[in-house]
């Protein structure tokens, strides 16, 4: 059995794995909707799969493009976003943002087709008219693409400073590139606007039969450092998906947190009425065991030692919950009132918002199989058969996967609380706005917005916290600040 310590539940991160995500990946209706192009616009909690499904839309590019649709990618799967310039010098107005994400897909969908040779007719012209404005060059990166889109932007809406003169009308204008539509005589003249680029573009590939699916991911660390900036970015992400949504041969694809789109949205933002075609991703506890089991049983040493057939447990619930049971002890805190070992798992990885991530459960899973392996070393494994794990190293998980949460998400995410964070280090898990403000030595107005942020982030239960002043801090977060069970007011 030891020899089935060499197992992986894969990893937590999609973007780790995408040789190996089509085999643990469940094709659920999000990833049907996305798949089909029926949803634009992807929800989902941090960690919940909206990067898998990216990921995956990826892996069946081939298949795509025979039926039609190429994918472009406007970020980098990995490593340091080609947004990151941004922050340096945004834009300082929404039309100027606006702008430049609608050059930007311009500049996209341009280089595609000089890729595959297919940059001939209306296609050149755009070209042609985006080198002119220097916005296409011989050689493009995205983060290239997306800095000269930027700065072509900021020329185009500031009257004071552009390239290539004014119309003779006075229009601002960068090449032969404006931001208004041209008049007759100006058209006459070889000026063309942004959105009649993107036009000429939709009716280019329309007569050749093809799509083109643009797809926005990992814009969660794009403006991570600026809430102000990641606002008007994303409002303005938006409101040019919404411009463009009538062209049927260019969709943009926006995958995207759902507590960023409320962020975004919580002061009111007129286009989200009509932004329809969209899907959350959410995880119910039979689909986080489905999700577990199937990755387990990519494991030979699974299968083999307990003579299971990978087929028949895949189309089974009751086949995976009993494999699950093998594996696992059926209860980590034995009695008639505890709950079961995976809902003592989920328990331990839910956040403030209710919110069991799969990134959370697959990490848990895979801590485990490194503290089964540290109590082996020192010769303190007792695990009862058929089980290949314990409960205490069930437990021990707790920490790690608590560790991981809060430094690499919570306090990477949101800095300026990590302060109040750390100010419960040791103590009770249930507080009141007064022993809150002892803490924190804020006064109880102050100590109330505070906590109404950490409700929002998810470190104080929302529930809790909509009790006459009462926070909760959820078990996900309790190993890592030695939190303890129990009230800290009487």
């Amino acid at each position: 059995m030891s020899d089935a310590l060499s197992i992986t539940f894969g990893d937590r991160v999609a973007e780790n794995e995408s040789q190996d995500l089509s085999a643990y990946f469940i094709k659920t209706e999000h990833w049907e909707k996305v798949r089909s192009g029926k949803a634009d616009i992807i929800f989902g909690a941090k960690g919940a799969g909206k990067s898998a499904l990216y990921t995956l839309l990826f892996k069946e590019s081939d298949l795509l493009r025979q039926e039609g649709t190429t994918l472009i990618s406007a970020e980098k799967p990995v490593g340091q976003t080609v947004f990151s310039e941004i922050k340096n010098s945004p834009p300082t107005t929404e039309v100027e943002f606006v702008t430049l994400w609608k050059i930007y897909i311009c500049q996209l969908i341009i280089q595609q087709l000089q890729e595959t040779e297919n940059c001939a007719g209306k296609a050149a012209d755009v070209k042609n008219k985006l080198v002119e404005a220097g916005l296409i060059q011989e050689k493009n990166t995205l983060k290239r693409l997306v800095n000269s889109a930027m700065a072509f932007a900021r020329r185009i809406i500031n009257v004071e400073s552009f390239e290539g003169g004014a119309a003779p009308d006075g229009s601002l204008v960068t090449g032969k590139i404006t931001f208004r539509t041209p008049t007759a005589e100006n058209h006459r003249l070889g000026y063309v606007s942004v959105d009649e680029l993107l036009e000429i573009l939709n009716e280019y590939l329309t007569d050749r039969g093809l799509r083109y699916w643009v797809l926005f991911d990992r814009l969660d660390v794009a403006f991570d450092q600026d809430a102000g900036l990641e606002k008007n970015a994303l409002r303005a992400l938006f409101k040019t998906y919404r411009d463009i949504e009538d062209l049927e041969a260019i969709s943009l694809k926006i995958f995207l947190r759902d507590d960023i789109w409320k962020r975004i949205t919580d002061e009111g933002f007129r286009e989200s009425s009509h932004i329809t075609r969209t899907t959350t991703i959410d995880w119910s506890p039979q689909s986080l065991l489905n999700l577990i089991i199937l990755r387990a049983i990519k494991n030979p040493d699974i299968t083999r030692e307990y003579s299971v057939n990978p087929d028949v447990v895949e189309r089974s619930h009751a086949e995976q919950r009993s494999l699950y049971y093998k594996i696992f002890p059926e209860q980590v805190d034995i009695g008639e009132k505890q709950s079961d070992t995976f809902d003592w798992i989920l328990n331990r990885v839910r956040d403030g918002l209710a919110n069991a991530a799969p990134r959370e459960v697959i990490h848990f899973h895979n801590e485990i199989i490194v503290c089964e392996k540290e109590l082996m070393s020192i010769g303190a494994r007792k695990v009862e058969s058929p089980n290949l794990f314990s409960r205490s190293s069930i437990k021990s998980a707790t920490l790690e996967v608590s560790r991981v949460k809060a430094e690499q998400n919570l306090f990477a995410e949101n800095p300026h609380l990590k302060p109040f964070i750390q100010g419960l280090d040791g103590n009770k898990a249930e507080q009141s706005l007064e022993t809150l403000a002892g803490l924190w030595g804020k006064s109880l107005d102050e100590t109330k917005r505070i906590a109404a942020e950490l409700v929002v982030v998810g470190f104080f239960e929302q529930r809790a916290a909509r009790d006459e002043g009462i926070f909760k801090i959820p078990f996900i977060y309790r190993p890592y600040l030695r939190v303890t069970q129990g009230k800290a007011f009487s």
